[in-house]
Order: C-alpha cells, then sequence, then structure tokens
C-alpha cells in the first residue's frame, strides 16, 4: 500500500504500516462469505446467525443477496439491526483466531431501483454462480449500512475502528497480518 505524503512534518511515512480501518476494509473487499446475525422474531430477540455469501460495494458496505423464504430476510424485515463478521483464513483455508477479522454492526436495506444495475454487477463480479437466482422474484440485494466496526487483528489485538476511518479509507489489496 501507498501512502501519499505531503511535505509536512505530520506526514505518515510511506512505509508506515497500514491502519485498522485499511485492514477492516481489506478483510471485507478480499472475502466472499461471512457470518451475517440478525434478531431473530422466533425465539423473540435473540441472535440468530447465518452463513451467506458476501460482496464490497466499494466504499465499504457489506451487499447481500437474500431469498424472501429465508429466516434471516423474515428477521431483517422486522428488524434490520444486524452484524457481519468477516474472518481472514489462513493458506490451508482454515479459519484461525490468531488471524484477523472484522464485525460490521449495522442496518441492512433494500438496494434502491436507481442502484440496483450496479449493485447487481458489482455482486455478481464477486459471485458469478448466483447469476440464476438473483433472477428469481423472491430474492433482493440488500446493504449493511455500518453503524461501528470492531477489527480484530489477532490474539489480544482489537480495537473499535471510527466509521469516519473507516468508510473514508480505501481497502489493501489483500488483508496484512
Amino acid at each position: 500500500m501507498t501512502i501519499e505524503t505531503e511535505d509536512t512534518p505530520d506526514a505518515p511515512p510511506t512505509d508506515a504500516p497500514p491502519t485498522d480501518a485499511a485492514r477492516a476494509r481489506a478483510l471485507l473487499a478480499n472475502s466472499s462469505t461471512a457470518a451475517l446475525a440478525t434478531v431473530a422474531r422466533e425465539p423473540a430477540g435473540f441472535p440468530f446467525a447465518t452463513l451467506i455469501d458476501v460482496a464490497d460495494d466499494g466504499t465499504g458496505r457489506p451487499l447481500l443477496l437474500v431469498s424472501d423464504l429465508a429466516e434471516h430476510t423474515l428477521n431483517l424485515d422486522a428488524n434490520a439491526a444486524a452484524s457481519v463478521l468477516i474472518a481472514e483464513r489462513a493458506a490451508d483455508g482454515e479459519p484461525t483466531l490468531a488471524l484477523g477479522r472484522v464485525t460490521i454492526v449495522g442496518r441492512v436495506a433494500r438496494v434502491s431501483d436507481d442502484e440496483l444495475a450496479a449493485v447487481r454487477q458489482r455482486y455478481l463480479t464477486r459471485h458469478p454462480q448466483a447469476a440464476t437466482y438473483a433472477s428469481f422474484r423472491d430474492f433482493s440485494f440488500r446493504r449493511l449500512e455500518p453503524q461501528a466496526v470492531r477489527f480484530i487483528a489477532g490474539f489480544g489485538r482489537m480495537s473499535w475502528v471510527t466509521l469516519e476511518d473507516y468508510l473514508a479509507t480505501g481497502a489493501l489489496t489483500a488483508p496484512r497480518r
């Protein structure tokens, strides 16, 4: 990652390590699956988690393609509060608590008709196998609007990333440890 600097004493050095905000954005940008947690209707008020495909909208907001028949979608329609957990995977593909992960907390809403074509293209670029069911009437694109971001770099290394930093930073091309 290259950080542009000005000739001021406050400018970060070009070899500065990536910020937690950039690392969190990289996890979303480079991942294809996440755990989605919604507020259950049944049993009422309890967390309900499921595994979903996810894509980055390019601004750090997770994109989802959900079926109207799915329990998590019914939960979202009743209460838009949700979070996604995205975890870095080891070289062998196995998750490990020594690697990075990010939880993005917010509210999920349907993508507007004005944005639908661009969101569809972005999502299907990440998940081409979803093209068939993306056109089904009972599927819709949703976006999680972040309210809070928790980044964990590994055991004992964690931070709440400010929303301003998270949304303002660009993602790294690959997660770094």
